[in-house]
């Protein structure tokens, strides 16, 4: 785990952290071999449970630097380190993100919004020119210098066209509250995916609230399918309300043909004066997004239905609501929520053998179910579990994040998870149907006395003497599960190391802890390899210099297979060849 004074790879001093995001924590530290601050970004959770996920973090260092734009921020390096995991060097940008600035001023006037939306504009369309797709346009991922201009960041799920996805076949990645009609629809990301979450943006900062709210990110998801989002406020002049309602266009052909087009008009109608002033409620061009003079210019309109209602577009809800459903059922969405949150993942069901607790039957626990893949993490349908403390009323206690549970033993299932809150006094970690309580600041336990083979499912969250926190994971029909292992394994081996003694070889060496294995399998996520009993030491060769590699391994005998060391699913051993 990083903190403030770790050093990576002997030379970038992590100093203060200032963000995170979906795939990793960003902090300002400084470059001590060329002696100038950076921004470094760490992978969460240090080691991914699957090491595709490290190659698709890679390709966003690969990505960034092929895109050449001053609205992009400049990658510099990309390594490795066994305290933090794999990180990414960009340039340290002094500003704050469009989230940020929203939160404390509500709205942005029409001047201002029209210069941000061309610049990100600008910069999208030079990410289209080399064929890649942002996929999560958002106000977390604008960041506006102290000058006022706008750079995109966070291509952490872009993709090239010309490259192998990183995302699970069907899969959407995004944000609910952006995500654009046909990606909800399941249909691949395009530019002009791109656009509609820049209108969406552009609508936000302009009304001061989302077009589209919900209860789930489904729900959500769905009205940017059928829904006409409301009425701007009467105070945005009318050529700025044109551009906003074209890139916001439900048919992808409809809207601004490309990030250039859009920049264009935006900067015309930042220059059209209204026809009043705005209103008190608009706070005036900050230093955050200062206006710029720009030629008077006509913009086009589109003919098609304003924001009023469209006669028809209701009596296709049920096949809508069949099609959405249907990707959550079949593929996952994997959306984060409209507050540009973590992501969150909404799997198929694991099964009606696995109800969740209903809200006024605490002691109705998701029942034991035999899983194919111990270990593997599902969710149960249901409904939100009541609070085990009387009384307790919801506070702004911050929940926790990325709760993951992993079978460690035949009794035994590891929890862990992120703590996001300063103020706690514990955690209530929940089964369904009972509840222990940990202490504050902690980010693992381990809830054992279970049975062999049990499946079990829970949510997690903070208390103080105020109330407590909401549940994580939040919605009704998730939990994080985990079944434990039948116990018929050998114990399992533990301190699993890397090293590289050459170029084009890894040296994996462990501890065994079984007198009755008949060999070791050894895995790096794509392919395994045995070696036999009583083996401590193994060197993965056959390796291009500068390889970046990941491993876990297990001991196995006929009666069945041990746990994986390192245990924790989130958790991989990872190392780079020299590259010379």
């Amino acid at each position: 785990m990083v903190h403030a004074g770790t050093v990576l790879a002997g030379r970038y001093r992590l100093e203060q952290r200032v963000g995170s995001g979906g795939m990793g924590e960003v902090w300002r530290a400084f470059d001590e071999v060329l002696g100038r601050t950076v921004a470094v970004k760490c992978l969460l959770d240090g080691r991914p449970d699957d090491p595709t996920f490290v190659d698709r973090f890679r390709a966003e260092a690969r990505i960034m630097a092929t895109i050449s734009h001053p609205g992009v921020v400049e990658v510099h390096d990309f390594g490795d380190d066994l305290a933090a995991g794999v990180y990414l060097v960009m340039k340290y940008i002094e500003g704050e993100s469009l989230a940020h600035t929203l939160a404390r001023v509500g709205r942005l006037s029409p001047e201002a919004t029209m210069r941000l939306v061309a610049e990100a504009a600008e910069a999208l369309h030079a990410a289209h020119d080399k064929g890649v797709t942002h996929r999560d346009i958002k106000p977390g991922n604008l960041l506006l210098r102290t000058d006022g201009s706008t750079l995109v960041t966070d291509f952490g799920i872009a993709r090239s066209a010309g490259a192998a996805g990183f995302t699970t076949t069907g899969s959407l990645v995004g944000t609910a509250g952006y995500i654009s009609p046909e990606r909800a629809m399941g249909r691949p990301a395009t530019p002009a995916s791109d656009i509609y979450a820049l209108g969406i943006v552009a609508y936000r900062c302009l009304a001061g609230h989302m077009p589209f709210t919900g209860d789930s990110v489904v729900e959500i998801a769905l009205r940017h399918v059928q829904d006409d989002p409301p009425p701007l406020p009467p105070d945005v002049p009318p050529a700025v309300r044109a551009v906003v309602e074209r890139a916001m266009a439900k048919d992808p052909a409809l809207r601004w043909p490309t990030g250039a087009a859009l920049a264009v008009q935006a900067r015309h109608a930042a220059a059209d004066p209204p026809a009043h002033q705005p209103t008190a409620a608009v706070p005036p061009a900050t230093a955050s997004a200062p206006t710029r003079p720009q030629g008077v210019v006509a913009v086009p309109t589109r003919d098609q239905p304003g924001a009023g209602p469209r006669r028809g577009r209701r009596l296709l809800v049920p096949v809508l609501v069949g099609l959405v459903l249907a990707a959550v059922a079949t593929a996952g969405i994997v959306l984060s929520d409209p507050a540009d949150s973590p992501s969150q993942s909404l799997p198929p069901s694991p099964g009606a053998g696995i109800p969740s607790p209903a809200a006024d039957d605490v002691a109705a626990s998701p029942p034991a179910s035999p899983s194919t893949s111990p270990g593997a993490a599902t969710s149960a349908p249901g409904s939100a579990v009541p609070s085990p403390k009387p009384n307790a009323g919801t506070t702004s206690l911050a929940p926790p994040r990325n709760l993951t549970a992993t079978a460690v033993g035949a009794g035994t299932i590891r929890l862990r998870w992120k703590d996001t809150s300063t103020s706690e006094v514990g955690f209530t970690v929940i089964d369904g149907s009972t509840s222990r309580d940990v202490a504050a600041n902690t980010t693992t336990y381990d809830w054992t006395g279970l049975q062999p083979a049990t499946h079990t499912c829970f949510k997690i969250r903070a208390y103080n003497s105020a109330g407590v926190s909401a549940y994580h994971p939040a919605a009704e029909g998730d939990w994080v599960c985990a079944t434990t292992l039948d116990g018929s394994g050998p114990a399992a081996p533990t301190n699993l190391r890397a090293t590289t003694p050459s170029a084009d070889t890894i040296r994996l060496q462990w501890n065994d802890n079984s007198s009755d294995e008949t060999g070791f399998t050894i895995t790096n996520g794509n392919t395994s390899r045995n070696v036999g009993a009583d083996t401590t030491t193994y060197e993965w060769d056959g390796l291009a210099p500068g390889t970046y590699m990941c491993f876990k391994v297990r001991a196995y005998h006929s009666g069945g297979v041990s746990g994986y060391a390192p245990a924790a699913a989130g958790e991989w051993v990872c190392v780079t060849t020299p590259t010379a």
